[in-house]
């Protein structure tokens, strides 16, 4: 199912095909610097992303605008705010149902896009 939903939005942008890195994951290049990782879990498609490294200034209000925004995921458009296993990278993660269509997946993952855009301005204001 994600190999169709991966080929149809490749299709729809104009995009050469994507390779899957392994069965049921693949990364999406967009604009810029965006890189997407996209997996198929059991029920549940998962889109994930570095946003950055953690800024040394300011950290502690920049960690509590994170922690506000992951709230109710109100900051975040249901996704979350979370660190890497070695806590040096912020990544943002979301999941979506395995049975969403195709123009849900599309909406869902540009939402996503703008959550990690939003963020990276977020992170070099301070």
């Amino acid at each position: 199912m994600l190999d169709d939903l991966v080929r149809q939005l490749t299709q729809e942008l104009e995009m050469d095909p994507i390779p899957p890195l392994e069965k049921g994951h693949y990364r999406i290049l967009l604009s810029g610097e965006i890189k997407v990782d996209v997996m198929q879990l059991p029920h549940a498609f998962l889109f994930k992303s570095v946003i950055c490294t953690p800024p040394n200034k300011n950290k502690e209000l920049f960690y509590s605008n994170l922690m506000q925004a992951n709230l109710f995921a109100q900051g975040t458009r249901g996704a979350s705010i979370g660190l890497d296993a070695d806590a040096n990278l912020l990544t943002l993660s979301l999941e979506l149902s395995y049975t969403s269509s195709y123009t849900v997946f599309k909406e869902k993952l540009e939402d996503f896009v703008s959550v990690l855009e939003f963020w990276r301005t977020e992170a070099v204001k301070l």
